[in-house]
């Protein structure tokens, strides 16, 4: 039995009740509220329960818009509304002052960045006149900043509008009732430089990504997939996204990780020119010699150790001269050779309105705003190592071992020093005993395309039989 002071101390929201109410069923749990009489046994009961749950949500959603509005309101007057103090300023009676020792720091970021244009060197004059970021001591006494600045530091007090006298919100700028450190027309000349750079580094990086199958992919309307670059936490993701958005009634664009499709691709062209057979179906070619056969069994290898062999840049001059074009059904990817390509490698001769198409199946599976792609019958030949998956493991295998060792005293323990739920330490046991060749696989990066860390984390759920481990998880039975 659960029992709660009042419902709304459990949860305030209809969805996440009606949910719990399903684990608690399914459990055979009961659930009580001490001062609010209802039976969720019977029909008036559950109506009685969704109305007090609604009143519950309805007054949370209600305090949380009428503190946005408090807030956006303060931040119109101009009134500084907390948070760590900007290098520059000190807050008293929630007004913010200028600090001149720190004052002057900032002044000197603005003059250097519009005399150098670059934040490396801004950085590197700091540290030389030895000027640090700001100091601040913490409830517990403890002391922070005092550090040189970083480049993240730098930009951050570059772009803040705080400095020439504003309160930002959202997207809204408004006057602040704090005195300006730098003048607006220093800070906007600074942005101006700020935004010239940033699309100098945007144009830089997609330089540099050379995206291996750009202008060649194409989606089941035809429309192109481009390379797009996206940022987050640090971390930059490539993806082939379609280049014209999609309208309502035609559905979503397509946003394909580039790390699903290259490998991919990379695979399905090692798999056909290691196949003797699989090139002459591609050739078209009826009652071959056996001659024949020899030679294109041989420039087929020749053509995977080409593929293996070269580098990113490499692969992508050789798969442009080989490919004309890759269409990315929801059923199937087909791929169409240059005809020249052909005749050229093995020396027959193709008709000129024939066109040279290795088709697959495939399944696309969504996962977030992402399509994962597994294509039919196909084996991961190109490493494709998960850094989340193999973290699972090298977790799960590094707790059995300690637990059989003694080294490590409690499953407790091991989430206290992982820094991790003790619940999902728990789920994390079971793992440790994969199959051996399940385990080699991922280290290897040679798992199913789909098989994710999430898959594997509930380690209940995870047979006993190595056997069934692999049916389940999508790898080759022994």
């Amino acid at each position: 039995m659960i029992v709660v002071y009042k419902v709304d101390r459990l949860t305030r929201s209809l969805t996440d009740f009606a949910k719990l109410v399903d684990v608690f069923d399914e459990h055979s749990v009961s659930f009580v509220s001490v001062i609010q009489a209802f039976n969720t046994t019977t029909s008036m009961g559950r109506l009685t329960l969704n109305v007090l749950l609604s009143f519950a949500q309805f007054e949370r959603e209600v305090t949380a818009e009428r503190i946005r509005d408090k807030f956006e309101a303060s931040k119109k007057k101009g009134i500084w509304m907390g948070g760590p103090c900007p290098i520059g300023y000190q807050h008293e009676d929630r007004k913010l002052h200028i600090k001149e020792d720190e004052a002057k720091v900032v002044r000197t970021i603005y003059k250097l960045y519009l005399k150098e244009k670059n934040a490396t060197q801004v950085k590197a004059a700091l540290e030389a006149m030895s000027m640090r970021s700001k100091t601040r001591i913490d409830k517990s006494g403890a002391v922070k900043g005092g550090k040189p600045f970083s480049r993240g530091a730098i930009y951050w007090i570059l772009k803040n509008p705080i400095y020439m006298g504003k309160i930002q919100h959202k997207d809204k700028i408004y006057d602040g009732n704090h005195d300006a450190i730098i003048a607006k027309e220093m800070w906007h000349r600074v942005q101006q430089v700020l935004g010239a750079n940033t699309g100098d580094r945007a144009r830089a990086r997609n330089n540099k990504c050379l995206a291996l199958l750009s202008g060649l992919l194409t989606d089941d309307k035809g429309s192109p997939l481009v390379p797009r670059l996206a940022k987050n936490r640090g971390k930059t993701y490539r993806y082939y996204v379609s280049k014209e958005s999609q309208s309502d009634d035609q559905g979503p664009g397509w946003s394909i990780p580039a790390k699903t499709i290259e490998p991919l691709v990379k695979d399905i062209l090692i798999s056909t020119f290691s196949s003797k057979q699989d090139i002459l179906s591609l050739l078209k070619v009826k009652s071959p010699l056996a001659e024949f056969v020899q030679r294109v069994e041989r420039i087929g290898r020749a053509v995977v150790a080409d593929i293996e062999k070269a580098d990113h840049q490499q692969l992508k001059l050789f798969i442009n001269g080989m490919l004309g074009s890759i269409c990315v059904q929801a059923d199937q990817i087909t791929i169409a050779f240059k005809a020249n390509f052909i005749e050229d490698k093995f020396g027959t001769s193709q008709p000129k309105d024939r066109k040279i198409e290795l088709k697959k199946s495939m399944t696309l599976k969504k996962r977030g705003q992402e399509l994962k792609m597994i294509i039919g019958g196909e084996t991961q030949k190109t490493p494709n190592p998960d850094p989340a998956l193999i973290k699972l493991i090298a977790r799960a295998y590094a707790l059995r071992s300690g637990l059989e060792t003694g080294s490590i005293a409690s499953i407790k323990d091991f989430a206290d020093n992982q820094i991790i739920d003790h619940s999902d330490a728990k789920r994390l046991l079971p793992l440790g005993y994969l199959a051996p060749d399940i385990v080699d696989a991922i280290l290897k990066g040679q798992q199913p395309h789909d098989l994710t860390a999430t898959d594997l984390k509930n380690g209940y759920k995870l047979p006993t039989l190595w056997s069934e481990q692999r049916a389940k998880y999508g790898f080759p039975a022994k």
